[in-house]
């Protein structure tokens, strides 16, 4: 298992809204909680103020889990940003 990089929050969500996840908005139940939709991948609820940290370990899980992604494709996602 590869050890993933941690990522604020506002940074983890463009990467879920851009190319190649394309993930979009499907609704928000007002704060920080959104709902995340992408066509032929799992709904991500996402629940982080912009500021916070998100841990490796649970980006992994959510791009692995609920994005579809395997390890590689998920490890190099995350790693090519700066």
């Amino acid at each position: 298992m590869r050890k993933f990089k941690s990522l604020i929050a506002g940074i983890f969500y463009r990467l879920l809204t851009s190319y190649p996840l394309n993930y979009r908005l499907s609704k928000s139940k007002g704060g920080s909680h959104r709902t995340l939709i992408a066509d032929g991948r799992k709904p991500i609820n996402f629940y982080w103020h912009d500021s916070v940290e998100i841990s490796g370990y649970l980006i992994r899980n959510l791009l692995m889990k609920r994005a579809l992604l395997s390890e590689k494709e998920a490890f190099k996602l995350v790693h090519k940003i700066k």
